[in-house]
């Protein structure tokens, strides 16, 4: 998360980022923890659509989001809290960090860290919303192998009920 808040934040120096912008090759490490989610305005409210869901995203939710709104395979109360916080974001044009837990009924018991972005497709306002979620466990996976392709297959599947310090994880499969 810390490699894409760097990136976003160096984009932001002046304006909100454009999503053309945001070079993917600098991120790598980002991708396969990222949603994408395009606003979808009317005159009464604001909807969500993922455009993208990483390959990481995906294993740990057990759903492709890809399409998908807001609100699909979440509980009623976790997609309200997604819905106001995405709104906030895109109102405020600042990032939201968090640890929580997965609000999907099957997986609360996972901790994630989550950062959210607002990005602008045209000029000044967001129109999309860039989400970094990830177990725990990836954190110092990420910081330790950083750049190297292909490494944290291994760590995709597991999440770690020990306090996040390097080396200190107790595994468990998630499926």
């Amino acid at each position: 998360m810390n490699a894409f808040h760097s990136h976003w934040a160096a984009l932001a120096a002046d304006r909100l980022p454009r999503r053309s912008q945001i070079n993917p090759a600098e991120i790598t490490g980002a991708l396969p923890w990222m949603l994408v989610l395009e606003m979808l305005r009317d005159r009464k409210k604001t909807e969500f659509r993922y455009r993208l869901a990483g390959t990481g995203c995906t294993e740990l939710f057990g759903v492709d989001y890809t399409g998908k709104m807001l609100g699909e395979n979440l509980t009623q109360e976790g997609a309200e809290i997604r819905r106001k916080e995405f709104t906030h974001v895109a109102n405020t044009l600042e990032p939201v960090f968090s640890t929580t837990n997965l609000p999907i009924k099957t997986k609360d018991f996972i901790t994630v860290h989550r950062g959210v972005f607002p990005v602008s497709l045209h000029g000044d306002t967001a129109d999309q919303i860039f989400v970094i979620v990830a177990p725990k466990s990836t954190e110092c996976a990420l910081r330790s192998r950083a750049n190297v392709p292909n490494r944290l297959s291994t760590q995709r599947h597991t999440v770690s009920t020990a306090p996040n310090k390097c080396g200190a994880f107790q595994r468990h499969r998630l499926s």
